[in-house]
C-alpha cells in the first residue's frame, strides 16, 4: 500500500517542468523531437516550442530522412516499409513552425544533398543563421541561390562541399560571396585549383579563417591565396593532396606537402596559425584511399565533415 502510494505521488511525464523537458529534448535528434516527443501531450507539445532547443540545428538522423532526389522528386512515405522516413522538405517546414527564426547555426549531414528549394525554406525561416554546413549538387538556378543566402546578412562561418561530376564550385562560392559580407571563415571540402584561388582573392578579401582540410590543392593556389589574403590569419592544409605542374607539363600529385614546397610557402607566409601534417601523419593513410596514386578519394563523407583542427569548423 505504501509502494502504491509513493508510485501515485510521483511526477508524471506530462506535468514535468517545461524548461527540464526542453533541457532533456535539446538531447535529442530534431526529427524525434518534430515527430515524436512533441506528439506525445500539450505539455511536451509547448515544451517542444521552446527556442533554446533551436538555437542549433543538426540534422544528423540520416536514417529517418528521405533525401530530396531530383530523378524522383516524388518520393514519399507511401509503402509500410518507410513509414518512420520523413521527406527533407517536410523535416524542414516543421522545423520553421517550432523554431520562430531562433536558429543561429544550421548544419546538414554530408550525405545529404541540399536543393535551391531547401535553401530557400531555410533562409525564409531562418534570417539570423551565422554558421552553415550543407552539401549542394549541381545548382539548376544560380539567381534562386543567390537570393537565398542574399538573406543570411549576419553569416560568419561556412563550410561547404558540392558533390558533381562536372563543373566546379566556383559559381557558387561567388555568389555567397557578394551576398554574405561577413562571411570571415571558410571550410571547403572541394579541390583547390587557381580559379577558385582567385575567386576567394578576389571576393572575400576579408577572410580570416580558411580550410581546405582533406582536400586536393594546388600548391600555387595556395601561395595565392597566402599572398593575396592580407587579413587571413589562419589556415588548415592537414591531410590534403598537394598538386603541382612539373617542368615536362606533367601534373605531380603528393599526400602531404613536399619538403621543398613546404620550405617556400612557409617563406612567404605571415599567419597566426596555419597547420600542415607532418611527414608520418596517420590521419591522412585514413583520410586517402589511394595514397600511391592520389587522386580525390578523400573519406570525407564518413568522419572528416564535423572535423577540423580549427576549432571555428567544428560542430
Amino acid at each position: 500500500m505504501e509502494r502504491q502510494e509513493r508510485f501515485e505521488n510521483m511526477p508524471k511525464w506530462e506535468k514535468m517542468d517545461k524548461d527540464m523537458l526542453a533541457n532533456i529534448f535539446k538531447k535529442l535528434d530534431m526529427v524525434d523531437v518534430i515527430m515524436g516527443a512533441s506528439r506525445v501531450c500539450i505539455t511536451w507539445f509547448l515544451a517542444s516550442h521552446n527556442k533554446t532547443i533551436w538555437n542549433t540545428i543538426k540534422l544528423n538522423d540520416f536514417d529517418s530522412i528521405v533525401l530530396d532526389n531530383s530523378s524522383n522528386p516524388h518520393l514519399q512515405d507511401n509503402n509500410n516499409a518507410r513509414k518512420h522516413l520523413y521527406n527533407l522538405k517536410e523535416i524542414l517546414i516543421e522545423i520553421n513552425k517550432f523554431s520562430r527564426a531562433a536558429p543561429v547555426d544550421f548544419f546538414f549531414n554530408v550525405n545529404t544533398n541540399v536543393l535551391v528549394e531547401d535553401l530557400e525554406i531555410i533562409s525564409n525561416g531562418f534570417p539570423n543563421i551565422r554558421k552553415l554546413a550543407l552539401r549542394i549538387q549541381k545548382i539548376q538556378n544560380l539567381n534562386s541561390f543567390a537570393s537565398s543566402f542574399s538573406k543570411w546578412k549576419n553569416l560568419q562561418t561556412l563550410i561547404i562541399t558540392k558533390i558533381t561530376k562536372d563543373g566546379d564550385l566556383n559559381h557558387e562560392l561567388k555568389a555567397i560571396a557578394e551576398n554574405c559580407k561577413n562571411l570571415t571563415t571558410i571550410k571547403v571540402a572541394y579541390a583547390l585549383d587557381q580559379e577558385l584561388a582567385n575567386i576567394i582573392v578576389g571576393k572575400l578579401p576579408n577572410l580570416k579563417s580558411l580550410s581546405f582540410r582533406s582536400t586536393s590543392v594546388s600548391v600555387e593556389a595556395v601561395k595565392s591565396l597566402i599572398i593575396g589574403l592580407h587579413n587571413l590569419k589562419s589556415l588548415n592544409l592537414s591531410h590534403c593532396v598537394f598538386t603541382k605542374r612539373c617542368n615536362n607539363g606533367m601534373m605531380l600529385a603528393t599526400v602531404g606537402i613536399s619538403p621543398e614546397d613546404k620550405s617556400t610557402i612557409l617563406s612567404i607566409q605571415k599567419l597566426e596559425t596555419f597547420k600542415l601534417c607532418c611527414s608520418e601523419c596517420t590521419i591522412c593513410g585514413d583520410v586517402w584511399n589511394h595514397p600511391l596514386n592520389p587522386q580525390y578519394h578523400s573519406n570525407i563523407g564518413y568522419k572528416q565533415w564535423e572535423t577540423d583542427e580549427m576549432k571555428e569548423f567544428e560542430f
